[in-house]
């Protein structure tokens, strides 16, 4: 994979196993261009959190099962500004299921976790780390609804009840409790690594 990656993309210098002992997983497969590398069992997400990033790591992690057989961690490197908060819970589900099964998600940030992607991050299974600068936001739903009356009574409703679970997980998932971020997710929370491992967002400074 490494000639892959080399630069050079002239044909004739690649030497191609194609006989049956070959690992094409392994030996050709281009992983980061898919977001994974399965000598670590590492997925990337980066930048934005949109919708389809769940069953995305859904399709990954199954892809490294059947690369590396038996899984006990996957580990995810996140840089993210935030995004969709009902995919982020998705995949909290989803990583929750998988520790039921054995398997633990360790998340490593390496840059930033803003808003949902933060609490993706409280919300890991396993280690939960961040490099020394990395920087993570903690704030409210953002929410623009118009139309009937009644679409935005609705609308302020649920977004209520999903603000109370992201909440609720946060303090599930971390040494403070579900008032603390009530209160402090009012406006944009901004804190640092030192921070997020007093808090018990991470576990961890790498």
């Amino acid at each position: 994979m490494d000639e892959l990656y080399s630069g050079n993309t002239n044909n004739a210098n690649l030497s191609y196993d194609m006989s049956e002992d070959s690992d094409m997983n392994k030996e050709f497969f281009r992983e980061f261009d898919y977001g994974i590398d399965s000598t670590d069992n590492v997925i990337l997400i980066q930048d934005e959190i949109t919708s389809g990033l769940a069953f995305d790591i859904v399709s990954k992690v199954r892809l490294l099962k059947k690369i590396n057989g038996e899984l006990t961690t996957i580990n995810i490197l996140l840089n993210s500004p935030g995004g969709d908060v009902i995919e982020t819970l998705a995949l909290i589900d989803f990583m929750q299921s998988q520790k039921e099964q054995g398997i633990k998600f360790n998340i490593i940030v390496r840059g930033s976790a803003m808003s949902a992607a933060a609490l993706l991050l409280t919300c890991g299974t396993g280690l939960r780390a961040a490099s020394k600068h990395s920087k993570i936001m903690i704030h409210q739903l953002s929410t623009v609804v118009v139309g009937k009356l009644s679409d935005v009574k609705s609308n302020a409703k649920f977004s209520e009840e999903l603000e109370n679970d992201c909440n609720q997980l946060m303090a599930d998932n971390s040494s403070m409790d579900k008032e603390y971020w009530e209160g402090i997710s009012s406006s944009d929370y901004f804190i640092s690594s030192e921070k997020a491992l007093e808090l018990g967002i991470i576990d961890k400074i790498i």
